[in-house]
């Protein structure tokens, strides 16, 4: 179970818990230094939106129900302006209002947001009203992470399987595991909440990882100066390509762009000129979706914190194509749970963001100086480099012994020219 404060770091409790003015004060008022008004207002535990809207005494208010699992009990969110709506599934942290600006919905004094804690459910005042503030003792706060996965918890191949409705062999999906997960990682795609509508909707797009790139030639796009194709043939040259199809030469310069500036690609423009290893290498292809989802459709993620399944396929769709797969495979991820989670395998896990991006950066330099085929002087068939070292004590004794020779025939013929000269 996790906790969070409702305002972010920085708040302070302007009236608490208890006798106020001659009367009892049933919850604790919430606020900032300088104002509040506009300040964001978060969930202090998951639960489900019970009442929301218009509440008297509250101007407006927002109150949550919390199942055991979650921690119990009901929290109440006063003066405040919703975000929303009922019957709605929101998580420990996420943000679900801002405080109303307007003092007359408060009765005429500074705005603040009034958090009321109930045992069980909503009541009038009572010995069920908690004070929040003993229960809010050690709580995270908005934006801070979470607790690390439970045990148990983190995505397998099995897991990618069962996500994807399994659409192809276990081995296969055990292959596409760690780009998969790495890809989720640049998408910040690390709750349950998120892991599910990723899995969902690239599920969907790709039919289970399937397919990587559009089935069409992309003629269709020729021309199309909106997807930056100005050049002949870049239609089919920047056809969609990735999970989520990545589609246009400006779009695949985009991407270029962002993979340059974490320090995964030497140049701005490496997929432009390299369009085909998107389509090619699922490595590059998942992180055509991280881009696509984190820069091209920044509100994804947010839509996904709750649960928005519409919304997150609009985003990605422009409309509600395929909305029934979509719903099936989210509700399968769901119920999946941690088990969709990504992990690192450990070790990078141990490691900063900046430090994962030097290790990644030297790691492609890596394969490109060594493992990446490059073709033969002599045949050009290609080879990788790395597997003259096996050899390359064989080569230099070759080497050697014929140097030896030409040595040897180099000083006959020396010998020969200097007794020619001798006899003039």
């Amino acid at each position: 179970m996790t906790r969070y404060w409702p305002l972010e770091r920085g708040h302070m409790v302007t009236s608490g818990f208890g006798a106020r003015w001659g009367t009892a004060h049933w919850g604790c008022d919430f606020g900032r230094e300088g104002g509040s008004g506009g300040m964001a207002v978060h969930a202090v535990q998951g639960g489900s939106v019970t009442h929301v809207g218009p509440a008297s005494g509250f101007g407006q208010w927002v109150v949550l129900d919390h199942p055991t699992e979650d921690g119990s009990g009901t929290t109440v969110y006063g003066h405040i302006i919703p975000e929303v709506h009922l019957g709605q599934r929101v998580e420990a942290g996420q943000r679900i209002a801002h405080i109303n600006p307007d003092s007359n919905t408060n009765g005429g004094v500074a705005p603040h947001l009034h958090l009321e804690w109930h045992r069980y459910v909503w009541s009038p005042p009572g010995p069920n009203r908690l004070d929040p503030l003993p229960l809010l003792d050690g709580a995270l706060f908005p934006g801070e992470a979470p607790p690390s996965t439970p045990a148990g918890g983190g995505m397998d191949a099995q897991a990618l399987s069962e996500a994807m409705g399994g659409s192809l062999p276990i081995e296969r999906y055990r292959e596409l595991l760690p780009g998969f997960m790495n890809a989720m990682l640049a998408a910040k795609c690390t709750t349950v909440e998120r892991a599910a509508m990723w899995c969902a909707q690239i599920g969907h797009e790709s039919a289970g990882l399937q397919y990587m790139e559009e089935i069409a030639s992309g003629a269709a796009y020729n021309g199309r100066a909106d997807l930056g194709n100005t050049q002949p043939g870049d239609g089919p040259r920047f056809k969609g390509s990735g999970p989520i199809q990545l589609t246009g030469r400006a779009n695949f310069r985009a991407f270029s762009a962002w993979c340059h500036a974490q320090g995964w690609v030497d140049s701005p423009t490496y997929f432009e000129q390299r369009p085909q290893l998107v389509r090619d290498d699922p490595h590059w292809g998942f992180l055509a979706a991280s881009w696509y989802w984190t820069v091209a459709r920044p509100q994804i993620n947010s839509l996904a914190d709750t649960r928005n399944l519409e919304g997150v396929t609009r985003a990605i769709n422009g409309g509600l194509n395929g909305i029934a797969d979509r719903s099936t495979r989210y509700q399968r991820c769901l119920n999946l749970g941690t088990r969709l989670l990504p992990t690192s395998g450990g070790f990078l896990d141990m490691l900063n963001h900046e430090e994962q991006v030097e290790l990644l950066a030297k790691t492609r330099d890596l394969w490109n100086l060594g493992v990446r085929p490059v073709p033969s002087l002599v045949d050009k068939k290609p080879f990788s480099p790395f597997s003259l070292i096996p050899t390359a004590d064989k080569h230099a004794f070759d080497a050697s012994v014929k140097a030896e020779e030409i040595l040897e025939v180099l000083g006959n013929i020396n010998r020969r020219l200097e007794a020619l000269e001798a006899r003039k």
